[in-house]
C-alpha cells in the first residue's frame, strides 16, 4: 500500500491493518442493514447471511425469531429465502451446495451436472473448513470424491441395509447427501443443498 494512502486510510479510520479495516467494514454493512429496516427499504444480505438464514429455518427456527435477529419483516425473510435459490444465471447451473460449519457457509459449489463442472466460492480462510481445503479450483473428479467423503464408506457393513432404510436405491453418495444432509460424526459439518427455481 502507498505510504500516502496509508496515512490518509489511518487518519480517517484510526488503523491500517487489513484485518481491522474488514471489521470495520462489516460493521458498517450491519449498521446499513438496521438503518434501512427502519426506513422500511429492502434490506441488501450477503450470500452468508442468506445462508445463515437459511440454515436456521432448517434448524426449525421460527420465521418471526429470524426476522427479529436481523431486524427486519418476515416478508423479507421470505424474499431472501426465495433469492437463495435463485444462485446462478447459468442455465445449466440446476444446483448449488452450501458447504456448512454449523451455521457459518464455509464454500459455496455451483454444480453444472450436464457438463460435468463445478464452481466454488470459498468462505473461510480455514482451510480445514473449506469444501476442498486447498484446491482453489476443483474439477469433477475432486467433486465426486467430495461427495463420497461425506457419506459412509461403499465397503461398510450391513451397507445394503442401511441404504434400505434410507430410501436409498443403491450406493450413490449424491442421493445418500440428499438423505443425511453429508452429516458425519466426529464434525459439524454438513451441506445444505439448493435446487435452482423455475
Amino acid at each position: 500500500m502507498d505510504k500516502d494512502y496509508r496515512q490518509e486510510i489511518f487518519e480517517i479510520f484510526g488503523t491500517d491493518d487489513i484485518e481491522e479495516l474488514k471489521k470495520i467494514a462489516k460493521s458498517i454493512d450491519v449498521y446499513k442493514a438496521k438503518a434501512m429496516s427502519k426506513t422500511g427499504r429492502k434490506n441488501s444480505f450477503t450470500t452468508e447471511q442468506i445462508t445463515k438464514i437459511m440454515a436456521l429455518k432448517e434448524k426449525g427456527t421460527k420465521i418471526t425469531h429470524i426476522a427479529e435477529e436481523y431486524q427486519v419483516s418476515r416478508q423479507t425473510i421470505y424474499t431472501q429465502i426465495k433469492k437463495a435459490h435463485r444462485f446462478s444465471n447459468d442455465p445449466d447451473v440446476k444446483m448449488r451446495m452450501n458447504y456448512m460449519n454449523r451455521d457459518n457457509l464455509c464454500t459455496t459449489i455451483d454444480i453444472d451436472f450436464k457438463h460435468e463442472k463445478i464452481w466454488i466460492q470459498n468462505y473461510t480462510k480455514q482451510i480445514p473448513l473449506r469444501a476442498f481445503g486447498v484446491v482453489e479450483r476443483p474439477d469433477w473428479k475432486d467433486f465426486e470424491i467430495f461427495l463420497e467423503d461425506r457419506c459412509f464408506p461403499r465397503t461398510r457393513d450391513h451397507a445394503k441395509d442401511i441404504l434400505r432404510d434410507m430410501g436409498v436405491p443403491f450406493y450413490d453418495p449424491l442421493l445418500i447427501i440428499e438423505k443425511t444432509k453429508g452429516r458425519m460424526e466426529g464434525d459439524h459439518q454438513w451441506i445444505m443443498i439448493l435446487k435452482k427455481e423455475s
